[in-house]
């Protein structure tokens, strides 16, 4: 029975290690400024990243060279997911609450159907009554922070942190066919980790790295290895076993695990308008599940943190 529900298994703790993301960041701010985590986080995954790749050349399975007309889409790929998502995700997250950052940031399928729109693509039109529904959820989450700025702030960036995921996701799609797993993540990683490293330099700076604790060295080294490869390489894993449809849908948990460890780790209040919008808007995600291809694309892309 166990061995039979394994790819379950997997997929909830997939879940599990993409909703800490969210609280475990939190807490440690407290120490190092979200910027200098970006930092050494980005500059320890790229430099991880061309280990990788060099290992899948040397066993041929991954190449080193990329064709010239690509360039533009290798930096475009690199700045939406990795530059503008990271700026969003550390920054939205140090305004705002880790619920209310992994809520937000789960609404990249609302965004991809809207820049499918946009790029003359046609989703289906149950599509649309799932991004009217999440949207609903969307404001009615919000409605209550409408006085507290900055938190407002936070969430704003959270979105847009969603919006540019939106947007790798889809340019990402020619890069993923053309070139092995090791070279695209690369090449695409190098591409959006000089404009975050330049942008986060200052505060790598002026960040007294003496001063950190044990328990933050070891979460940066946690979410170094394992949102970005180990849960990638099990959540792939599982999708050969149970398909692309299954597999996203256990994404829409991770805002409700990650609002759960913050009512735990946190002590996170929930007043009824969040519960009710955060329905609302899973509702809407779930629906947005459901239309062909629509779950394929979740799957390819999901909260990359």
């Amino acid at each position: 029975m166990l061995r039979e529900r394994l790819p379950e298994v997997a997929l909830v703790a997939v879940v599990v290690i993409f909703a800490s993301t969210f609280v475990l960041t939190k807490g440690i701010f407290q120490e190092i400024s979200p910027l200098a985590f970006a930092f050494v986080r980005f500059a320890a995954i790229t430099s991880l990243a061309f280990v990788v790749l060099t290992a899948a050349v040397r066993a041929g399975k991954a190449q080193w060279t990329i064709r010239r007309p690509d360039l533009g889409r290798f930096v475009a790929v690199g700045v939406c997911g990795y530059a503008l998502y990271q700026l969003g995700f550390v920054l939205g997250l140090d305004r705002t609450s880790p619920f209310s950052s992994a809520l937000l940031i789960g609404t990249v399928p609302v965004f991809t159907i809207v820049l499918l729109t946009v790029n003359k693509e046609r989703p289906p039109p149950r599509a649309w009554l799932g991004v009217g529904i999440a949207l609903l959820g969307v404001v009615i989450f919000l409605a209550d922070k409408l006085g507290a700025t900055e938190v407002l702030v936070g969430d704003v960036l959270s979105a847009g942190a969603a919006l540019s995921f939106a947007g790798y996701g889809i340019l990402n799609r020619p890069l993923v066919k053309r070139y092995p797993t090791a070279t695209y993540t690369a090449y695409t990683l190098l591409a959006g980790s000089v404009p975050l490293l330049a942008i986060a330099a200052p505060s790598a700076l002026a960040q007294d790295w003496r001063a950190l604790s044990l328990g933050t060295w070891l979460i940066i080294g946690y979410m170094v290895v394992l949102p970005v490869y180990v849960a990638y390489m099990v959540y792939n894993w599982a999708i050969t076993r149970r398909g692309a449809a299954v597999a996203s849908s256990f994404t829409l948990l991770v805002p409700v695990a990650s609002g759960a460890l913050s009512v735990v780790l946190l002590g996170e209040a929930f007043d009824i308008p969040k519960a009710l919008g955060s329905a609302i808007v899973l509702t809407g995600l779930i629906i947005l599940q459901r239309p062909a291809g629509v779950g394929k694309r979740r799957a390819a892309a999901t909260i990359d943190l």
